[in-house]
């Protein structure tokens, strides 16, 4: 009787930390819940740019992948942060000159 008591005790913990994380995480929320494709645009010094396509929740480094990648040779000055974060409808990731 005893361990019922505590294995429910510690499913409802695991539920509310859970539902508390996406309350504080929303980023992962639409990652999650979102169904409809997104379609953003990449410039600058990768192999194809252009308007592409993707998951909802995808993040700029799915989209340079997408792109073909880097043109050997170049040095890109954004923050990896950036590139980490989910891509938006209609965003234009822009990474410099070509």
């Amino acid at each position: 009787m005893a361990i019922d008591w505590i294995r429910r005790s510690v499913l409802v913990t695991i539920l509310f930390a859970g539902f508390y994380y996406l309350k504080e995480n929303p980023d992962l929320r639409k990652r999650i819940y979102s169904e409809k494709p997104i379609r953003v645009k990449i410039e600058g010094p990768v192999l194809n740019p252009g308007f592409y396509s993707l998951d909802a929740g995808a993040s700029g480094k799915d989209l340079i992948e997408m792109a073909g990648g880097y043109i050997p040779g170049t040095q890109i000055k954004t923050e990896d942060s950036i590139l980490e974060q989910p891509l938006e409808d209609g965003q234009i990731l822009n990474l410099g000159k070509r």
